[in-house]
C-alpha cells in the first residue's frame, strides 16, 4: 500500500526512479537514431517544396540538439553511476534533453509547414505523430520526459491546422490533438508498468539477498563467524563422495580447548567469548588451501575437513594450528596444564581400513581426540590402526 500511495502522489523509491532513469539512458541510442532517420526522410520529401534555408536551419538545429542528446548520454556512460544524488541530476538532463527535442521537432510542425499541399502537411503530421508515439517506449521510465517531448510537437502543428481554417483542417487538428492526449495517457500508463516492473524486480532482489543471507546466517556460527556444524556435516558429505570418486584421501581434525569450564568460571563468558573468537581466527588463518575448512562444532570444539589430504599431511597441520595457538599466549590461570590456553587436536584421514564412511572418521577422530587428551592434553594425537 506505501509503494501505491507513493506511486499516485507522484513520490517514488530513490532506488527505482534510479534505475529507471539508467533504463532512459540506455534507451537514448535509439531515440537519437530515429530523430536522425527521420529527420533526413523530412527533409528529403520536402526538399524543394518549402523554403531552402529554413528546412536546412531546422535540420542544422536538429543535428546539433541531437549531437547534444548523445554527448550527454556518453557522459552518463562514463559517470559509472546513476545513485541518488546524481540520478536526480542525470533525470533532470534527460528531462531537458527531451524538452530540446520536442521544440526541434514542433517547430517543424510551424516553419516546414506546407500551407498550399494538403499532402505535405499531411505527411507532415504523419511524422510528428510517429515520433510522438514512438518515444513512449524510449522515454516513458523517466518521469515528465515525454510529456515534455510530446507537447511541444503535438500543439503547434494543431494550431497550424486550426488557422488553416476550413472544416477538413479544424477536424484534422481536432485529431491531433486526440491522438496526442490519448499518447499522453499511455504514456502514463507505461511509465507505471515500468515503475511496478522495476519495483517488483528489486523486491525480488532484495528477497533474493535476504534469503541467501539467511541461508548463510544458517551455516555459520553467530560468535566466531566461522562455518557451524550443519556446514562442516554438509561439506562432509560432499567431500566424502569426491574423495570415493577421485580415489583421494579425506582428513578430518577434531579439537577442544583444553579446561574451557575453568576458564569461563574463573575469567567469566565474556572473556570466555573473546578467547573462543581468538582461537577460531587463529585456526581460520592457519588455512590457506580452497576447500579447506573449520568449524565450531558447538562449546569449546571444533573440526577441520582437509579433502585431498592423507593422515600425515593432516598431522601436520594440526600441528602448525596448535603452535600458532601457543602462540596466542592467553593467559589461564586456572588451567591445570600449563597457565595458557591449549587445545588438543585428534587427526584421523580415511584411506584407514577402518574407516567406511564419514560417520567412521569423524567417529576415528574423536578417538584420537580423546587420546591427547588422556596423554596429558596440549598436544596432536594422530588415530592409529
Amino acid at each position: 500500500m506505501e509503494n501505491q500511495d507513493q506511486n499516485r502522489s507522484g513520490s517514488a523509491d530513490p532506488e527505482v526512479s534510479t534505475a529507471l532513469v539508467e533504463q532512459g539512458y540506455r534507451q537514448l541510442p535509439i531515440a537519437l537514431t530515429v530523430s536522425l532517420l527521420n529527420g533526413f526522410v523530412l527533409t528529403v520529401v520536402l526538399w524543394g517544396a518549402v523554403d531552402t534555408l529554413l528546412l536546412l536551419g531546422w535540420a542544422f538545429v536538429l543535428v546539433v540538439v541531437t549531437a547534444g542528446r548523445f554527448m550527454l548520454w556518453r557522459a552518463f556512460q562514463q559517470s559509472g553511476s546513476a545513485g541518488p544524488p546524481e540520478g536526480r541530476n542525470w533525470g533532470r538532463h534527460f528531462v531537458s534533453s527531451s524538452c530540446a527535442a520536442g521544440l526541434v521537432w514542433g517547430a517543424s510542425g510551424v516553419v516546414l509547414f506546407h500551407p498550399d499541399s494538403f499532402s505535405y502537411q499531411v505527411f507532415l503530421a504523419f511524422v510528428l505523430g510517429g515520433m510522438v508515439a514512438g518515444a513512449i517506449p524510449l522515454t516513458a521510465p523517466v518521469r515528465r520526459a515525454y510529456p515534455c517531448f510530446a507537447v511541444p510537437v503535438v500543439l503547434p502543428v494543431s494550431i497550424q491546422m486550426f488557422a488553416v481554417g476550413d472544416r477538413v483542417h479544424l477536424i484534422m487538428g481536432l485529431l491531433t490533438l486526440v491522438f496526442g492526449a490519448a499518447m499522453l495517457a499511455s504514456a502514463t500508463q507505461v511509465q507505471r508498468l515500468f515503475r511496478e516492473s522495476e519495483n517488483l524486480r528489486q523486491r525480488l532482489m532484495s528477497s533474493v539477498k535476504a534469503s541467501e543471507s539467511l541461508e548463510q546466517l544458517m551455516r555459520q556460527d553467530v560468535l566466531t563467524e566461522i562455518p557451524n556444524r550443519r556446514l562442516f556435516e554438509e561439506k562432509l558429505e560432499e567431500e566424502w563422495r569426491r574423495a570415493r570418486r577421485d580415489g583421494g584421501s579425506l582428513a578430518v581434525i577434531t579439537a577442544d580447548i583444553d579446561h574451557f569450564k575453568e576458564f569461563n568460571d574463573r575469567y567469566g563468558h565474556p572473556a570466555g567469548d573473546s578467547c573462543l573468537i581468538k582461537v577460531a581466527k587463529t585456526m581460520a588463518d592457519a588455512l590457506y588451501r580452497p576447500g579447506d575448512l573449520v568449524a565450531r562444532m558447538g562449546g569449546e570444539e571444533f573440526a577441520f575437513l582437509l579433502p585431498r589430504t592423507t593422515l600425515d599431511g593432516a598431522g601436520a597441520v594440526a600441528e602448525e594450528i596448535h603452535q600458532r595457538i601457543l602462540a596466542l599466549d592467553l593467559l589461564h590461570e586456572g588451567s591445570p596444564t600449563v597457565q595458557q590456553v591449549t587445545v588438543s587436536f585428534g587427526v584421523a584421514a580415511s584411506d584407514g581400513a577402518s574407516v567406511a564412511s564419514p560417520a567412521d572418521l569423524l567417529r576415528a577422530s574423536d578417538v584420537a581426540l580423546y587420546n591427547a587428551k588422556r596423554g596429558g592434553r596440549n598436544r596432536v594425537a594422530v588415530f592409529a590402526e
